[in-house]
């Protein structure tokens, strides 16, 4: 399942979850839209019962080593959004959203694929997440000073403890052929969009390691 980040204006702010019928949260949340439209069509009132889920992801962007055991940990990035959801069935949001995911996994890769067909779209699920809350924590720099009663604890070792941060990313590897294609050329902008996307990840696990 892929995830998608939308801020929509006036409408507030969205997370777009794009993936197969058959996976446990489209089960869901097409069931209950099922209930409620048939409450709707008894005449019963309408209440708003959407699946809430909690849609979260983490990066980690260094190991911190530090003098003592209990401060060694990470530098990261973790967010966490609350929300309802609701299934999008217009087939041109459904595209819209298709194509977003698609140019984020690679800017402007579905441009450079066949255009998508009906029963493409029409097997792809998309769930709309209204975010109604969320949280964000990080963690960067260096690590802390892990304080020691000596005459309580002994003396330190008798060579200094190495602290710091290794710094932790993401390398995009050279592009390997599937064979299915043997004509298609690989497309001009992979290599160029694959450098700059390991040295931008590279340049801020660094620069978070200080």
């Amino acid at each position: 399942m892929i995830a998608l980040f939308c801020d929509e204006g006036e409408a507030g702010e969205a997370v777009y979850l794009h993936g197969h019928p058959s996976s446990r949260l489209m089960e869901l949340v097409k069931k209950n839209e099922t209930e409620r439209k048939a409450r709707v069509e008894r005449g019963e009132e309408d209440i708003d019962d959407r699946i809430k889920v909690c849609v979260t992801a983490t990066k980690v962007d260094g190991l911190v080593l530090s003098s003592a055991p209990n401060g060694n940990t990470f530098n990261y990035r973790s967010a966490a959004l609350h929300g309802a959801c609701s299934r999008v069935e217009n087939r041109a949001v459904k595209r819209d959203v298709m194509r977003a995911v698609t140019n984020h996994i690679v800017p402007g890769r579905w441009e450079d694929v066949n255009p998508v067909s009906s029963f493409q779209v029409a097997l792809v699920f998309v769930v709309r997440v209204e975010i109604q809350r969320g949280t964000l924590k990080l963690r960067t720099g260096i690590p802390g000073i892990q304080p020691r009663d000596r005459e309580k604890d002994g003396p330190d070792r008798e060579e200094p403890v190495w602290a710091g941060v290794v710094p932790m990313y993401e390398h995009l590897g050279s592009p390997v052929a599937s064979g299915l294609t043997d004509d298609a050329e690989e497309p001009g902008g992979l290599l160029k969009y694959i450098s700059e996307k390991n040295e931008r990840r590279r340049d801020y696990a660094r620069s978070v390691a200080r």
